[in-house]
């Protein structure tokens, strides 16, 4: 009796193991776009009718299990399903990530700040998606005008070290110019020769988020800047004596927003179309 007591710990502890090993590979997929345009085919083949475009820094939720090997533009690799149109997109334009994701929504308070915006870089909003980082970021005060380049879009990797997020220079980049209210129209394929040379050096330095919190919940710091108390915010920008002496007073920041995987592509679809306005 005790023998067969035993026998079935054993078997148990097998099983969970296994059912262990299941659960941790089968991850979320995604494909991230470093391409300007990916293109998504009903078949995997190039010569197969388009059911989707992708853009630069697209998260796409993927499935690696139905793909088919190719060459393509003197490349092998491989079609693989995507699950946002159900089509194929090919391997060489994408960098393949899988687990968790979550999204930091960048956040500015301005009042009284002498430049109107100009001399300083808001928060883009940054996708985390598997161990890679998605920043989009908008460069201007208010409406596109004349600055090279008015978007930028930048895919690095990232790492959590407790209450800190660390992330890498860029891998991949890209920068796009505006037209109206709309700051990303036109892929610039050489933004490294035209680009302003402040936004340039902001996108290709590496940067560390850290997580804080006040009266009004948690947030994140950049590069561990100073910054005033939220709950208080709106005492600063009211004090006459700010007011005086002509000091910008401005804070930026990062919070986290809810995502999940079903809305992943949709919520970054809607930011890079995002209407820019006053």
């Amino acid at each position: 009796m005790k023998k067969k007591f035993i026998s079935i710990i054993i078997l148990i502890l097998l099983l969970n193991c296994k059912s262990h090993e299941r659960f941790e590979t089968e991850k979320d997929e995604f494909a991230i776009v470093t391409a300007s345009i990916l293109n998504s085919r009903k078949k995997p083949d190039v010569k197969s009718d388009l059911v989707g475009k992708f853009h630069f820094g697209s998260p796409i939720l993927i499935n690696t299990k139905d793909s088919f090997e190719d060459t393509v533009d003197g490349e092998k690799g491989k079609w693989i399903k995507e699950k946002v149109t159900n089509g194929y997109i090919f391997s060489k334009y994408y960098i393949i990530t899988s687990g968790n994701i979550y999204k930091l929504k960048g956040v500015v308070d301005i009042c009284n700040f002498p430049c109107g915006g100009s001399c300083f870089i808001p928060p883009g909003d940054l996708y985390l998606v598997g161990n890679f980082y998605i920043e989009i970021d908008d460069h201007m005060d208010y409406l596109p005008e004349d600055r090279t380049p008015c978007s930028t879009i930048r895919i690095g990797t990232f790492k959590k070290d407790n209450e800190e997020y660390i992330f890498s220079s860029p891998i991949k980049y890209a920068g796009y110019n505006g037209k109206n209210n709309h700051c990303r129209i036109t892929f610039l394929s050489n933004l490294d020769k035209i680009g302003d040379k402040i936004i340039l050096d902001h996108l290709k330095k590496p940067f560390n988020l850290k997580r804080m919190s006040d009266s009004k919940g948690p947030f994140y710091i950049i590069n561990n800047k100073m910054i005033y108390d939220r709950s208080r915010y709106h005492e600063y920008c009211s004090e006459q004596s700010l007011h005086d002496k002509v000091i910008e007073v401005f804070d930026s920041y990062y919070i986290d927003e809810k995502i999940d995987t079903n809305n992943l592509f949709s919520n970054y679809s809607h930011k890079f179309n995002e209407i820019i306005s006053e």
